[in-house]
């Protein structure tokens, strides 16, 4: 019953390992390498399972020492990785991200990791890259599974029922759940613990057998061959983990099942036995790699080679002291004083706003701005729906006003200039949604035809169209005609007298905030004007004024109000600290009052 210790379940965890580095660092080549994730859960489910009968069956199992030995274990070099990220994110990082850093710090330590990363899936949420902990979701659906599993296992013991009939019935039913959510809800499919337990689960009904396992039966190849062809063959856009995850998950069986000479080889084992380090290490070098922009291939290589060494030291300075060695008696208490002083100074840099004190007051209020509430005075939820919301979620409010404002999440940020005390404005904003009947997506032209039939039942003074018009139906092309929005214009003449369609607004890369901090830290001094992001701004504001002037409707271009040679404007007339947007272009409550007045509305 009891898992011996076997060298070719290292040199399995080797290949996991080996898979998610790959995938972190060379993308283009190991397309599907996070399944390595997934064999790590069968391997995790068949050990510790195996653990705790074992002790059951010697009647010698405590909670205590269960979690002392998993303490041990997993906290010594998660704490070393957590505070060490926080260091190099003191220097390296600007205060929303550091804080956004402290906050998978806070959850990593206290191992929820993976319902933050499934909260913070949405339309502004940043990229992974930016993330030198997001690695962390993992090690979160382990720990919870170490906190119900060992209950689980206890209870039907004192109760005498058989472990495996139960245990099968567990991994069908997540199995089950895992591929309908991967349809209907692929985030919560991807982090939920109950949508991975079917994973670790197998791993448990393995360990319920007897082991006789040669280490030589060929069948072990065909395990090694699914998670390689897996990795090779699947993608990020691929839907899982459903039933494309059987691919790792089968593979890991059969080598567990069979044994693998080939995997039982030094050279295997010693990757799998710093397999757990090299895990925590690789993705914060590479996230903070390309956060400088340090992205090149022989940047990425020396970085795995670094993450590699770090592990090794890892290994031989801290696991294994704690857990074979001189500090063994004190693992305990340690670990649980390390993750302590972690938690503590990963909320202090959370609650504190990424430490914004660290910067002169001049620059406080610009950088303040990355943490600007893009939510705010925009009637989210209310007349701004995301990509899934049907024109029936809109509430009544947004029906109301002489004026209505039409368009994507561009638009959705301009209320916030436009309303005013007493007065109503109409809104329908949608994310990545122009206004026009040939949308980007199937949802978006349905929700806008809609529009244009309760436009006809309103009435309107004035219709508002913008969007970020860049991203949508090659408008940086020469000569564009988006029959689209002719279509749209020449609907709207018929019920509307005043139509306007507002230009191309500037855009920033990657942020203005950042871009205004970038210039201050070079010159000492808060610019009033910046280049934005290279885009054909004349290209794309002459076809829009074009359709405009053939569908006889206004046309006012923000772009040409807020830019001219030396750049754009990057601030309100109140102050340099005031900053127009908080992003790449989304407006703030001063940036849509500005373009707001250029609108000339009564």
């Amino acid at each position: 019953m009891t898992p011996k210790y076997r060298a070719d379940i290292d040199g399995l965890r080797a290949v996991a390992v080996v898979l998610v580095v790959a995938f972190h660092a060379f993308p283009d080549v190991v397309r599907g390498g996070f399944i390595g994730v997934d064999v790590f859960f069968v391997i995790s489910g068949y050990l510790i399972t195996g653990i705790i009968l074992a002790d059951m069956e010697a009647s010698k199992f405590t909670f205590r020492g269960f979690y002392r030995r998993r303490a041990r274990r997993i906290v010594p070099a998660l704490a070393l990785v957590i505070a060490a990220t926080l260091v190099i994110g003191w220097s390296q990082l600007l205060p929303t991200t550091y804080q956004g850093l402290a906050r998978h710090a806070f959850a990593g330590a206290l191992f929820f990791p993976n319902f933050l990363s499934w909260s913070e899936v949405g339309y502004f949420d940043g990229a992974a890259e930016t993330k030198p902990l997001l690695h962390l979701w993992s090690l979160g659906v382990e720990e919870q599974f170490y906190l119900v599993w060992p209950l689980f296992l206890l209870l039907l013991k004192r109760l005498s029922i058989r472990l495996v009939p139960i245990l099968s019935v567990v991994v069908v039913a997540s199995f089950l759940y895992s591929c309908v959510a991967v349809a209907y809800h692929p985030t919560e499919a991807f982090y939920a613990p109950w949508s991975r337990l079917w994973e670790l689960g197998i791993g448990g009904v393995l360990a319920c057998r007897p082991q006789n396992v040669t280490s030589r039966n060929p069948i072990s190849y065909i395990g090694i061959a699914l998670i390689v062809g897996g990795a090779l063959v699947l993608t990020k856009a691929s839907p899982f983990p459903g039933a494309l995850a059987l691919f790792p998950v089968i593979g890991t069986v059969l080598v567990i099942v069979f044994g693998s000479d080939l995997l039982g080889r030094k050279g295997p084992e010693f990757v799998g036995l710093i397999s757990y380090p090299l895990y925590l290490w690789h993705w914060p070098l590479l996230s903070f790699a390309a956060i400088a922009g340090a992205t090149s291939l022989t940047t990425r290589a020396a970085v795995v080679v670094a993450s590699f060494a770090l592990a090794t030291l890892t290994m031989i300075l801290v696991e294994r002291p704690v857990r074979f060695g001189s500090l063994r008696k004190w693992g305990g208490p340690l670990a649980v004083t390390a993750m302590t002083l972690v938690v503590g100074l990963s909320g202090i840099i959370w609650r504190s706003g990424g430490l914004l004190w660290r910067y002169p007051d001049e620059i406080q209020k610009v950088l303040a701005t990355l943490q600007y509430d893009g939510a705010s005075n925009a009637r989210v939820w209310k007349c701004w729906l995301d990509t899934e919301g049907k024109f029936a979620d809109y509430s009544a409010e947004c029906n109301r006003g002489a004026t209505l404002i039409w368009g994507d999440s561009y638009a959705g940020r301009l209320y916030a200039g436009l309303k005013r005390d007493g007065i109503d404005i109409a809104q329908f904003t949608r994310d990545f949604c122009p206004p026009s009947t040939i949308g980007s997506y199937e949802n978006c032209e349905n929700s806008n035809l809609a529009v244009l039939r309760k436009i006809a039942e309103l009435k309107l003074k004035t219709v508002i169209l913008f969007a970020n018009w860049a991203s949508y139906r090659n408008y940086q092309q020469d000569n564009v005609q988006d029959e689209g929005l002719v279509a749209v214009l020449k609907e709207l003449k018929q019920h509307v007298d005043d139509v306007v369609v507002v230009g191309q607004a500037p855009n920033w890369a990657p942020d203005l905030p950042t871009e205004v901090y970038g210039f201050w830290h070079s010159t000492g001094r808060l610019p009033d004007r910046l280049p934005p992001k290279p885009l054909p701004y004349d290209k794309i504001n002459q076809a829009l004024a074009g359709m405009s002037a053939n569908t006889h409707v206004r046309f006012v271009s923000p772009f040409i109000a807020l830019c001219n040679q030396q750049g754009c404007l990057t601030h309100s007339p109140k102050s340099q600290a005031e900053l127009l947007s908080w992003d790449s272009g989304h407006l703030t409550a001063a940036g849509a009052r500005l373009v707001g007045a250029l609108l000339q509305l009564d």
